[in-house]
């Protein structure tokens, strides 16, 4: 497999393989120079993360992170098809940790202008969702990420960055026994009805009554608050977890849980129908936060830094970042 994925990456590292690629892309075809520029990147990317699968974890960072540069830059030049020559020559980063810092306590902070920002603002746009219809058909839609000049001067921690990357969680929970900030969702229509959407949570948390059931999803929506949109539609057991249910219509508070709106019956809770049939529905542009999984597969909601929305992409950037500093100037740690 791994084989195969990068006879992929070594089939772009022709510049002729490459233009209409990029045109289909980005609509404009690149010039020979350009493309390459772009095949350049990509190939030292690779052969980057080719020497990282045999180098010992003391050094393994580093070429992690240079590899993930080289993509980046390829990424950046074929967005915006400008040469290399014309990037930030900074990280647009900088590792803020204390001399004596933990690695899980690593600090960056995100600074206005390098070739992050550059990453950032080519990748922002990439952050979509995907999902089936009542007839199966797939469907995808665009959630943009944060814009780079929304990130300058956040700061982050190691711990902190881990906590929000797709598919981490359960290492996370393991390494620092509490939940992370990146959780999968399931997002799909309902029966025969394409303007109404559900998504299902499920917590390791079995809800035993109405006022339990609340604590865990304000605990979800303290994570995740564009949740605090999407109404509570029912919710069950099963498999050993709470398995809850939202739909996308305009959330009363006061409302949700009261005896009137919400029934329990055979040891579920449920919208009453007269309510059901009442609801004011949104659209998922309306309803939904930048979320991640969209090109790897199933979804992932992944808890805003204070107001800002930033891309898994940007995310794992600023992870390898931080490991390759790591590695760079605290060898002893």
């Amino acid at each position: 497999m791994e084989e195969n994925y990068w006879y992929k990456c070594r089939f772009l590292e022709s510049s002729e393989n490459l233009k209409p690629l990029v045109k289909k892309r980005f609509g404009r075809e690149p010039s020979s120079s350009i493309a390459r520029e772009i095949a350049s990147c990509l190939q030292q990317g690779r052969l980057f993360y080719e020497a990282a699968t045999s180098s010992p974890l003391e050094i393994r960072p580093l070429q992690l992170f240079y590899g993930m540069l080289g993509f980046s830059k390829a990424l950046i030049v074929a967005h915006n098809l400008r040469g290399l020559s014309t990037l930030k020559r900074s990280h647009g980063l900088i590792d803020i940790s204390a001399d004596n810092s933990r690695i899980a306590d690593l600090q960056i902070k995100i600074l206005n202008k390098g070739t992050f920002q550059e990453f950032n603002d080519a990748v922002c746009s990439l952050t979509r969702v995907c999902y089936t219809d009542s007839s199966t058909r797939p469907y995808t839609i665009s959630v943009p990420s944060d814009v780079s000049d929304r990130l300058s001067c956040i700061k982050l921690s190691l711990r902190e960055i881990l906590a929000r990357i797709p598919g981490l969680e359960s290492l996370y929970r393991m390494t620092f026994e509490e939940d992370a900030l990146a959780e999968p969702i399931n997002l799909a229509t309902a029966y025969q009805d394409d303007t109404s959407f559900r998504i299902r949570i499920d917590d390791r948390e079995l809800f035993t009554d109405r006022d339990s059931l609340k604590r865990i999803i304000d605990r979800w929506r303290s994570r995740f608050p564009f949740l605090n949109k999407w109404r509570l539609h029912s919710a069950e057991h099963g498999w050993g977890n709470s398995i809850i249910y939202f739909q996308n219509a305009s959330n009363i508070p006061d409302e949700e849980f009261a005896e009137t709106h919400l029934e329990y019956r055979e040891k579920m809770f449920q919208t009453t129908a007269a309510i059901d049939q009442t609801l004011n529905k949104f659209s998922l542009q309306e309803g939904l936060a930048p979320l991640g999984g969209g090109y790897t597969g199933g979804t992932w909601s992944i808890s805003p830094v204070g107001t800002a929305h930033i891309s898994e992409f940007s995310l794992q950037y600023l992870g390898m970042f931080l490991l390759s500093s790591l590695i760079r100037y605290r060898p002893q740690i």
